[in-house]
């Protein structure tokens, strides 16, 4: 049983952060939360004009009035993931925003998040070219978070039949 995650940001480079999450769960539910980076420890002030009007179309105004607290978010995360034995996102910069939403509100996620690469190499034949041609194949999302969960997921699904 695994579920699928995936995370909106608000650019591409070390100083950015993450502002949106969503999953898929194996009975085919799924959530995302806005991310209100004013709740953040830390420095969340790096924003990226270009990410937000060519990629995920997400707004600093909208983060600060309809986002929740990073603190709810790493809650909610860790007790509906906490059961499932394996977590799985697309990329390295999932794990790298997981760490920066965490250490944002002083917590450790209570499930591992693993790069889909990794896993396929540990459960199946398959490896990154195979699911990289199956998400391809399904062609492209509106790149926000719960839509991209569930892209992977159906893009896992596919393969692993």
């Amino acid at each position: 049983m695994w579920v699928t995650l995936d995370f909106e940001a608000s650019g591409l480079s070390l100083v950015s952060y993450p502002i949106e999450v969503g999953y898929v769960l194996p009975s085919g539910d799924s959530h995302s939360f806005l991310i209100d980076p004013s709740t953040a420890s830390g420095h969340w002030h790096h924003w990226d004009n270009e990410a937000e009007t060519r990629i995920h179309g997400i707004s600093r105004e909208r983060l600060f009035s309809e986002g929740i607290s990073v603190l709810e978010v790493c809650q909610h995360l860790n007790q509906t993931l906490a059961p499932f034995e394996h977590v799985l996102c697309d990329s390295q910069w999932d794990l790298f925003w997981m760490g920066r939403l965490y250490k944002a509100c002083y917590m450790r996620p209570s499930f591992t998040l693993m790069e889909v690469n990794q896993w396929l190499k540990k459960h199946s034949d398959l490896d990154r070219r195979d699911f990289s041609r199956e998400m391809e194949a399904l062609g492209p999302t509106p790149h926000r978070a719960e839509d991209d969960a569930r892209q992977i997921r159906r893009a896992l699904d596919s393969l692993l039949k």
